[in-house]
């Protein structure tokens, strides 16, 4: 067997220079091999330019400081809800539509147009008798009222049909007043469905409530709101944000429009895995308590051939000081034996990435891999052919 591999000597000098020409190709190959991953020195350099939206990339290492510091939530899903702040029309809820229910309440003094009622007697002071009309707006927008007939009232405000029937009356009546109220409207609503104490359709008022106060309205989340999730619909945009995280005072806490549909429904946590190791998956959890050590161990590491145990990588978005989002990548050692404390004790968050670097000291060894599959065959034939 030994005699069978042997390389003579001969061939050994013939294969000189094309030993020299592969080195040179080699250095040459490295910088240009295929890879699923960055290695440590590509992500170093992407941090001295690499921005989101104007805002540089911060790197923090993780330690067992760090760890016992709860970290900021993530932001990506409030960067997803806040884009829809700028989408719905800021108009007034008490637009009269087609479908709407209003209460017309009509007010006159001294002989009434609709009741009868007239004043005697001398000492008798001015009376004013009401009258209230419920009617329902057609699908033409318009409505009959007694004594005056059809009125197109789709697009106009309480206010603006209040003045339109008093000045229809003010020929007939004495005195006439009229006031009108939204009793019921379709369109000026939102829709909660989903995991909450009582779903159905809320109809918005002019004091422009938002998410929470929408879901407030609807007695909150039936679960836990740590384990919810809040989605809302808007026209052809969807958006969600882990309920929990949620706070009134947040820009996510959106102003709700008419139309805009929110659902609560169970949390699906999950996180990406990338890079060197032998799954690239998107792994659920359900634990809160989720640590970086768990989640390294459930896609089962960095894969020993391949990555740099030196340069495991999280990203996530954090809210910054001006609450602006700020992407962050936090960089793990576990050459480092301190590093697996830090790991316990560092809490995975929803939509985290994690990347496993490549190594840089691989790529020769993987071009070289290369190599004596393409030559190797010719190498063996010959030996075979003596």
């Amino acid at each position: 067997m030994q005699r069978l591999l042997a390389v003579p000597a001969a061939a050994m000098t013939t294969a000189r220079p094309g030993l020299a020409l592969g080195a040179v190709l080699m250095l040459a190959g490295c910088a240009s091999l295929p890879a699923n991953a960055p290695t440590a020195g590509q992500v170093s350099h992407s941090l001295k330019t690499g921005s989101i939206g104007g805002t540089p990339y911060r790197l923090v290492d993780i330690d067992s400081r760090l760890a016992i510091v709860p970290a900021p939530s993530n932001r990506l899903a409030f960067l997803q809800l806040e884009a829809l702040a700028g989408s719905g029309e800021q108009r007034r809820t008490d637009l009269i539509r087609p479908g709407d229910t209003l209460t017309i309440s009509i007010y006159e003094v001294g002989v009434s147009l609709f009741t009868g009622a007239q004043v005697t007697g001398a000492e008798s002071g001015p009376t004013a008798n009401a009258q209230r009309i419920v009617v329902q707006v057609r699908d033409d927008g318009t409505i009959d009222l007694p004594y005056i007939g059809a009125m197109k009232v789709e697009g106009t405000y309480p206010e603006t049909l209040a003045s339109a029937i008093k000045g229809r009356l003010r020929r007939l009546s004495e005195s006439p007043e009229a006031m009108v109220a939204i009793t019921d409207s379709v369109e000026s609503a939102a829709y909660v469905s989903g995991l909450v104490t009582r779903s159905g359709r809320y109809r918005l008022s002019s004091a422009r409530e938002r998410l929470l106060d929408v879901l407030a309205l609807a007695g909150g989340s039936s679960i836990d709101v740590d384990d919810a999730e809040l989605r809302i619909v808007r026209g052809e945009r969807i958006a969600s944000v882990p309920l929990g995280d949620l706070r009134p005072e947040d820009l996510a806490n959106i102003t709700v429009t008419p139309g805009d549909r929110i659902q609560v429904i169970k949390r699906r946590r999950t996180y990406t895995v990338f890079g060197a190791t032998d799954h690239v998956s998107q792994v659920p959890f359900e634990a809160q308590g989720l640590s970086l050590a768990e989640a390294i161990a459930k896609v089962g590491g960095p894969s020993d051939a391949r990555a740099d145990a030196r340069a495991v990588y999280l990203f996530r978005f954090e809210r910054g000081e001006k609450g602006d989002p700020v992407p962050v990548i936090y960089r793990l050692n576990l050459i480092e034996p301190q590093s697996y404390f830090a790991a316990q004790l560092f809490p995975m968050q929803d939509k985290d990435v994690l990347l496993f670097a490549n190594s840089g000291a691989n790529l020769p060894t993987k071009f070289i891999s290369v190599i004596n599959q393409l030559f190797s065959p010719i190498v063996t034939a010959r030996f075979l052919t003596k």
